[in-house]
């Protein structure tokens, strides 16, 4: 499995297994441990949660199943978490918001540490851009993460170009990537400045919900019907399924992405290993980027 570099210090698994589905997918204990090991034998060492994965649940059951059981496979895995979200109730809120206040950040970095079952992450994220809250003080945060060793590294999720830059200004060290929803059914990213961004920056995004939510596979809508007709037929010339070229496609663009897997068959995330092997043409990239928007390129 090849690596992705995103900072000197930090190397990730180009592909990354996503747990937010872990509460739902019933899957714990020795099969979740078992999951995990198979992930490894394909150089899959990359895990990515959040506290609010699972109503704050998720990090417990991966912790439980597998740092708490076998402390030893903590030296061959990448843990990836995120901070700034908070669910109702969580903390005398009645809304869910966002909180990327300093006090906030430290609190839930201690409280994932011990869902996990380690004494430090790989890679923190903040979750979604707060509003409320100057980048100065979210730069503070997590500055004195980084000064403690519970996180190596530190970077974004879901910010725009001016929020990046807006936190980047108040830290000495480099975002290591911002998490981004990439699919062939979300292109807008490669329009709206985005990726330009990230190439300027010279960033490696991590592609959250990268088979568009699933909807791809069975959805009526007119966007989901002209994929499948396009997909299925690279599917047969490439001799893989639907999923592979969707994959295939994130893949094949020079940003070199990373991709954060949403299912927890072991099956379906060996196909994201598979596409790494297929290489799109360039007419097949934009037959692909046509089919999601409906029209072709001017």
């Amino acid at each position: 499995m090849q690596q992705i570099q995103l900072i000197p210090d930090l190397s990730l698994s180009r592909v990354v297994v996503g747990n937010m589905r872990l509460l739902d997918a019933g899957l714990k204990g020795e099969a979740l441990l078992r999951f995990v090991k198979q992930c490894l034998d394909m150089g899959m060492d990359t895990f990515d949660h959040a506290p609010v994965y699972g109503g704050y649940t998720c990090e417990s059951i991966f912790g439980d199943a597998v740092l708490r059981v076998d402390p030893g496979i903590r030296s061959k895995i990448k843990l990836v978490t995120k901070t700034g979200i908070v669910l109702p109730n969580r903390r005398g809120n009645s809304h869910i918001c966002y909180d990327a206040r300093k006090k906030t950040i430290l609190q839930e970095m201690d409280e994932s540490l011990r869902r996990l079952g380690t004494d430090h992450v790989d890679l923190l994220l903040v979750h979604r851009p707060d509003p409320l809250t100057d980048p100065a003080e979210t730069a503070d945060a997590l500055a004195t993460l980084l000064k403690e060793g519970k996180t190596l590294a530190v970077g974004v999720s879901n910010y725009t170009p001016a929020q990046t830059t807006a936190l980047q200004k108040y830290l000495s060290v480099p975002l290591a990537t911002n998490q981004l929803e990439f699919s062939v059914k979300n292109t807008d990213a490669y329009f709206d400045g985005t990726v330009d961004d990230l190439f300027t920056r010279g960033m490696k995004p991590m592609a959250w919900s990268p088979l568009g939510g699933g909807s791809v596979f069975k959805g009526t809508d007119a966007q989901s019907e002209r994929l499948r007709t396009v997909l299925n037929k690279l599917a047969l010339h490439y001799g893989v399924t639907m999923d592979v070229i969707m994959y295939a496609w994130l893949f094949s663009h020079p940003l070199h992405m990373l991709v954060v897997t949403g299912t927890l068959q072991i099956e379906r995330i060996r196909c994201a290993d598979e596409a790494l092997k297929i290489h799109l043409t360039h007419d097949e990239w934009y037959e692909v980027l046509a089919a999601s928007r409906g029209f072709d390129v001017p």
